[in-house]
């Protein structure tokens, strides 16, 4: 039996929505960050996560309702089985929502409802649904998610410095290229050492663990293309394909060919 099994869908109709279906030993990779909110539904063992703001566990019927952009670290806490249901943050503005969740780590949800509304989502991956009960079931996920407190900035906590922001958005547009720490200092204006230590206090990790991050955001996007592993894998600015997969398996918990698989639309008889 192997040590895991992993699948990607999509739903059919809820563009920005995906669904991941883990059963095996957990998956533990690299430090990231995910560009959706994901809802993680524990359906047997424990899910454990390290953020800035300390360690997070969630057992069998609970959920780990983790924010965009939240740096974090999944732990191997032994088996687990678990789905995720993925919501791009183009579902909560289409639908007039935004998501108030803590800035320091995922809300835990104990809630057998939510938990059900979390599995009824996903499972309209597998299922033919009309509009309506698609639409129905992701409002379902989506609403408990607005419904919490604004999480204010500490006093005199300031936002991201316009430096490491430029350093940012550099990464972001010349993530493919091999960029050089030299560059990254001139546009921040101070030293390597004290680029990291920025770098990582306002983005959650230091530039090259971003970089590989941004390259596997690349690497989804070449995929959803439709481009082929190996071509996605120099689009995006990887030695080649099999650095790719290392990569993308340590951010995504899934290797690129079920990624691709997951985004393939059933051709219709």
């Amino acid at each position: 039996m192997a040590d895991h099994v992993t699948e990607y869908r999509e739903i059919p109709g809820l563009e920005g929505v995906g669904v991941v279906r883990h059963a095996g030993a957990a998956p533990a990779g690299a430090r990231h960050a995910h560009q959706s909110v994901c809802a993680v539904a524990i359906l047997s063992g424990v899910r454990a996560m390290e953020t800035a703001g300390g360690c997070w566990e969630a057992g069998a019927g609970q959920i780990l309702a983790v924010p965009a952009g939240l740096p974090h670290l999944c732990l191997d806490a032994g088996e687990i089985e678990y789905v995720v249901v993925s919501l791009a943050p183009a579902c909560f503005a289409s639908a007039g929502l935004a998501p108030r969740l803590p800035a320091d780590g995922p809300e835990v949800v104990d809630d057998p409802a939510r938990f059900g509304d979390v599995l009824r989502l996903a499972g309209l991956a597998g299922r033919p649904a009309s509009n309506l009960e698609r639409q129905a079931a992701l409002l379902a996920v989506m609403e408990p998610l607005c419904r919490g407190g604004e999480f204010p900035a500490e006093p005199g906590e300031s936002a991201e410095p316009e430096r490491i922001a430029a350093v940012r958005r550099h990464l972001d547009a010349a993530c493919a290229e091999d960029v050089r720490l030299e560059d990254l200092t001139a546009l921040a204006g101070c030293s390597p050492c004290r680029l990291n230590r920025l770098f990582a206090k306002a983005v959650g990790m230091p530039p090259h663990e971003y970089q590989v991050l941004q390259r596997v955001r690349l690497a989804k996007a070449c995929i959803r293309r439709g481009l082929g592993l190996a071509e996605s894998a120099a689009e995006a600015g990887f030695s080649d394909q099999s650095h790719m997969t290392r990569c993308f398996r340590k951010v995504m918990g899934m290797t690129p060919g079920v990624f691709a698989a997951g985004t393939r639309t059933p051709k219709k008889d």
